[in-house]
């Protein structure tokens, strides 16, 4: 079937796609004028029918080097319209038809700019959106004179449509990030920015820059290098149309966030002032203040300086305003935001912002008919404002805070979500005038389901140490932490937790156990005092053992002395067990670091282990004499309740069978006759005879030999995990 035929047969106007059969290679070169005249009217009407009857082909036909200038202006003006609407499928048939190689050829210098013009234009569409014609026009090596014609000396008009296509080329794809940036577009869309650039121009450059620096930190900084910010600062000057100031403040902001340099050089190049007036409530511009509002956030994050020039600048009274209901979401979002990095770590600007009223807007964003990300905005603004800040904590919780919070922590809520919601009521259950409340709104039980196995760590650790607030000199608190059964979690953690939250699962369980004797034998029943115990020298706390410098100030190796403590006072069984668990030559290890460590002396006390045992332990470590002037035993051979001692030299080495029975002794000294409870009354004299003495009933020298040649290893011993001493090889 002819060409002709095909054409005819299609719907609709027959005159008009008549038309399209001038362009046909077998016509006159006048009649590929008129048709390719022509046929940029028909498109406008329906490119889809003219792309469907077959003009693709026979218009990249026209586009070869013979043909004149004149009408390869009108064909490819028509491809442009072909390809206006973005249409995934023109675009496939346009590239297929060998339209990409020609159309770069047409971007040379040479080429008349009305050409260029068009040419730019039909890339910037083919490649939009579609992955696989960027990489096409990409290879085709297009992108070099796309950048030549961003020059000074281009018409406005090609500088623009080459920008756009650069655009195009650049959306999510950082390869053509790397090589748009290589051929040295920056300081060519720099110089674009400058005041006597036609406004839709300055648009399109900003939007390239955007892209070159998306996710990108080398190109942001050959974009601060090309000295970008005096002409963005300039831009959101009030001359300026409202949609390039809403991109220049996008590019600006990006420039700016996490990068004190160019904070520095925002501030002062007079960035903040506009800023203000421009995401005030009055912009008419929904999408001015959308970037208004999140430029401050990057100009001040992590910033005091800049915190403090924006507060005295007035930014704080039109960011409050946009959180109003009449505002936008996703501007209240930005808005909520950047009062967030206002009021991060500084105090003055925590209590302007407040005194401004951003409190009660705030609380009615945690709603649950609120969107997730609106809410978690709205908790991350109201955590900067609580933090260790007595005064704003204690108008969050006037302002009727804590129910919504709680309502935040179930399970249904968003991780992210969870985290700032416990986060802020941590704080406000320092005040201890707040932790009856929080508890009474019901916070306790959905806190301990958070810590389960199920969850994140740092959604368990925001409950921790909430939880840990909430316990603290609270007798009330740590009871219904109990009731809600928060011990069995709280004792797993030590085992299964990071570094972070073992600190915050030790204080919490010291305070629980204080309480109640009941609460005791719930951890006793969880088996807390095996990961305590371990925690006097596991790697987790950076306690090392033997022979290395014990940091006696590790929070961890403080909270679980302290929580030990608490365990071992009240109970002569408690102390038994933490024996048999084999802490006596932990607690020995961390008193010979030379560090005094109040609550393991105490310890030590309790268990009726004797400064001569420690000054024992001390000489082991340090491979020297006995202090205080005594001298080590050259053999000995004792026995305890019949069990044979090792007989030896200090310079012999230690038998390992004779060892390994003077360790498990040690580690399983003879049960009395009844196990002692909380009630028997029970005398530390018998204590100090079941346990067989201070190193299992060896004598000082020997008690150094074994431990100067052995290690700490963990094994499996009847289904729990333990630290005992083993022989080194």
């Amino acid at each position: 079937m002819s060409g002709k035929e095909d054409l005819h047969d299609q719907p609709g106007n027959s005159k008009n796609l008549c038309n399209i059969l001038r362009i046909n290679p077998t016509s006159g070169l006048d009649d590929k004028g008129i048709g390719a005249r022509e046929l940029k009217v028909l498109v406008l009407e329906d490119s889809t029918k003219v792309a469907d009857a077959g003009a693709i082909s026979h218009l990249v036909a026209l586009l070869s080097a013979d043909t004149p200038s004149v009408i390869q202006e009108d064909v490819v003006g028509a491809l442009v319209y072909i390809l206006a609407l973005e249409n995934s499928v023109n675009q496939g048939k346009v590239a297929a038809a060998g339209a990409i190689s020609p159309m770069v050829i047409l971007l040379s210098a040479s080429t008349p700019a009305s050409i260029q013009e068009a040419t730019a234009l039909s890339l910037g569409h083919i490649v939009a959106n579609n992955p696989d014609n960027q990489d096409k026009v990409a290879s085709a090596g297009a992108i070099p004179p796309l950048v030549s014609l961003l020059s000074a000396c281009t018409p406005a008009n090609v500088q623009g449509n080459s920008a756009y296509a650069l655009y195009h080329l650049l959306f999510n794809n950082s390869d053509n990030q790397g090589m748009v940036a290589s051929a040295g577009a920056i300081p060519l869309l720099v110089a674009l920015l400058s005041a006597d650039t036609p406004a839709h121009v300055q648009d399109t450059a900003a939007n390239v820059i955007l892209k070159l620096m998306a996710n990108n930190p080398e190109n942001q900084k050959k974009v601060a290098s090309a000295d970008a910010i005096p002409p963005l600062v300039e831009l959101l000057t009030a001359i300026t149309p409202a949609h390039v100031q809403s991109r220049a403040a996008s590019v600006l902001s990006n420039l700016v966030a996490k990068n004190p340099d160019n904070q520095g050089k925002a501030a002062s190049a007079g960035a903040i002032p506009p800023l203000v007036v421009i995401s005030s409530a009055s912009t008419p511009v929904v999408d001015v203040q959308e970037e208004a509002a999140c430029a401050p956030a990057g100009l001040v994050a992590c910033n005091p300086d800049n915190q403090g020039k924006a507060a005295s600048a007035g930014v704080i009274p039109p960011l409050v305003a946009l959180l109003s209901a009449s505002t936008p979401a996703h501007v209240k979002q930005r808005a909520a935001f950047a009062l967030a990095r206002l009021a991060q770590d500084n105090s003055g600007n925590q209590s302007k912002v407040a005194s401004a009223g951003a409190i009660p807007p705030l609380v009615a964003l945690l709603s649950a008919n609120t969107p997730w990300d609106m809410q978690q905005e709205s908790a991350l603004t109201l955590s900067s404002l609580v933090s260790n800040n007595t005064c704003t904590q204690g108008k969050v919780v006037s302002a009727g805070t804590i129910p919504p919070l709680v309502a935040l922590l179930s399970a249904s809520t968003l991780a992210d979500v969870q985290v700032e919601a416990a986060y802020i009521l941590a704080h406000l259950v320092n005040d201890f005038r707040h932790q009856g409340k929080v508890a009474a709104a019901g916070a306790i039980p959905p806190l301990v389901a958070m810590l389960s196995a199920r969850t994140t760590e740092l959604v368990q650790l925001h409950a921790i140490r909430t939880l840990r607030s909430l316990v603290t000199d609270n007798p009330d608190n740590q009871v219904k932490v109990a009731s809600a059964g928060g011990i069995a979690p709280l004792v797993a953690l030590l085992s299964t937790g990071t570094t972070a939250n073992v600190k915050a699962v030790v204080e919490s369980l010291k305070y629980i156990a204080t309480c109640s004797s009941d609460n005791r034998k719930l951890m006793a029943a969880a088996d807390v005092f095996t990961p305590l115990v371990e925690f006097m020298i596991d790697s987790r706390t950076s306690i090392p053992f033997f022979f290395r410098t014990i940091d006696c100030q590790d929070p961890v190796l403080y909270g679980t002395a302290s929580a030990l403590c608490t365990h071992a006072f009240v109970s002569p069984s408690v102390r038994r067990e933490l024996a048999a668990a084999g802490i006596i030559p932990r607690l020995l290890a961390v008193r010979a670091a030379r560090s005094y460590l109040s609550e393991v002396q105490e310890l030590l006390d309790m268990l009726h282990v004797s400064l001569r045992d420690v000054c024992s332990w001390r000489d082991c470590v340090s491979n020297s004499k006995r202090v205080n002037g005594q001298t080590s035993h050259k053999g000995s051979s004792t026995s305890v309740h019949g069990h044979p001692m090792a007989t030896t030299s200090a310079a012999e080495p230690v038998d390992s069978d004779k060892l390994m029975q003077i360790i498990e002794y040690q580690r399983n000294p003879p049960p009395p006759a009844a196990r002692f409870s909380d009630d028997e009354a029970t005398s530390d004299d018998d204590l100090h005879s079941a346990m067989s003495g201070d190193f299992g009933g060896a004598t000082p020298s020997t008690a150094t030999r074994v431990f100067h040649t052995a290690t700490i290893s963990p094994v499996t011993v009847a289904g729990s995990r333990r630290n005992i001493l083993m022989e080194n090889p």
